[in-house]
């Protein structure tokens, strides 16, 4: 296997700005960037993505392709996740828990195949928690408590493909998404941070409340 290119930071910095990458809680800046790129090829028109990369996007039909899976181990087999996996830097696909790791990014792959505009910089959390036109959040409290309490990959996706389309599949960042789903499977592999402030539950529920906070007031 040929290595890798070493990546030019000044121009990742550019594709992950400096506030984002700050934000990050389990992905390496290498995996930010890739997953933002992935993304674009995947999702954007030529149109939008010749404004952002030189590089094509993907085969009409991938992301399609890549959305019809139902189950992780489907995919694997998808040209979406090749394209994904062989973007990601050696230290992450070379990995001694590379089972894990395809566990892992498989999941990402499959719940960022529902986003179809992204905001960077901007925590899915913190989209479900704006005000809806029904004066409450896009997600209410007791969705966005099931996703904080999810048991399995599998209970996982499906909370958050649902959180996407209540959300619109739009307005979120696809790097920030793809943190919070790593984060969540560091923290389903046994492997919990000793900062509170670093854990899945809070960092969602800070960016939930956070963004309700701004129009909701409690009874009284």
């Amino acid at each position: 296997m040929s290595e890798k290119p070493e990546a030019d930071s000044s121009q990742e910095r550019l594709i992950v700005g400096e506030q984002e990458l700050k934000s990050l809680a389990a992905l390496s800046l290498d995996e930010a960037v890739a997953v933002r790129r992935w993304w674009q090829r995947l999702a954007l028109s030529p149109v939008e993505l010749k404004q952002l990369t030189p590089q094509p996007g993907l085969p009409r039909g991938v992301r399609a392709a890549l959305r019809r899976c139902d189950a992780l181990d489907a995919v694997l087999l998808t040209q979406a996740f090749r394209e994904l996996w062989h973007t990601l830097p050696s230290t992450t696909v070379e990995s001694s828990f590379v089972d894990a790791r395809l566990e892992q990014w498989s999941c990402i792959a499959l719940v960022l195949a529902e986003l179809r505009a992204e905001t960077p910089g901007k925590a899915l959390a913190a989209r479900l928690g704006q005000q809806a036109s029904t004066g409450k959040p896009i997600m209410s409290e007791l969705r966005f408590q099931q996703i904080l309490t999810c048991r399995t990959p599998e209970e996982l996706v499906q909370r958050l493909r649902r959180a996407l389309a209540l959300a619109g599949r739009s307005e979120m960042s696809a790097v920030r998404l793809a943190d919070v789903i790593a984060l969540w499977w560091r923290e389903h592999r046994g492997s919990l941070s000793a900062r509170p402030t670093h854990r899945f539950g809070f960092i969602l529920a800070n960016d939930y409340f956070g963004a309700a906070a701004g129009y909701r007031h409690d009874d009284t």
